[in-house]
């Protein structure tokens, strides 16, 4: 059955959203019901959410993003190091703990730069255990510094970056796996 989704015209409107229903017209055929209702508008996108096909694609243009990242000449914080060195050496004259430098920093950039990644590829892979997404991230962060170790001279390549950069990922696809049911959970309890 061919169908598309279309708005009523006079269709009611949803009062907590102010926006009209959404029905499924379809054309004639063995196995279609002309005029199915799907459900009001926000059901209608909550259920676009669920198509894998744009989180597939998210998933492949972060990756793709990802590598310029990972295979750029040059180290990407080169143009602002000196400046976060001088905020942090400031930072660190104000009483701020000598444990937060750059390495910190830096770790956590690697760390927030998967997490991501691990919620795209949690939302574009819903079957895949929660540790085959990880081994995902992984090897990006293993391809990612064996490259640089391989090509670059002017890259540094570290265990500690595939460490950071695998925990943010699995932080991705934790938080992409658990906040939907959090949000369910207190939804079902009103």
């Amino acid at each position: 059955m061919v169908s598309r989704a279309t708005l009523a015209n006079d269709a009611p409107t949803n009062d907590a959203h102010e926006l009209p229903s959404v029905r499924y017209v379809g054309f004639a055929g063995s196995r279609g019901h002309r005029g199915q209702r799907l459900g009001t508008y926000p059901n209608f996108l909550r259920a676009s959410l669920k198509n894998l096909r744009p989180w597939r694609i998210a998933f492949m243009a972060y990756l793709v993003g990802l590598a310029f990242v990972g295979f750029w000449p040059a180290p990407v914080d080169k143009p602002i190091s000196h400046t976060l060195t001088a905020a942090l050496k400031y930072l660190h004259g104000l009483g701020m703990p000598g444990w937060l430098d750059y390495h910190f920093v830096e770790a956590s950039a690697n760390v927030a730069m998967f997490i991501p990644l691990g919620i795209v590829a949690a939302k574009a892979l819903p079957n895949k255990p929660w540790w085959q997404l990880a081994a995902i991230g992984l090897m990006a962060s293993v391809c990612m510094e064996l490259g640089q170790l391989l090509f670059f001279t002017a890259r540094f390549s570290s265990l500690t970056d595939i460490v950071t950069n695998t925990f943010g990922g699995v932080v991705g696809i934790m938080s992409a796996r658990l906040v939907p049911q959090t949000g369910a959970q207190k939804w079902a309890a009103r």
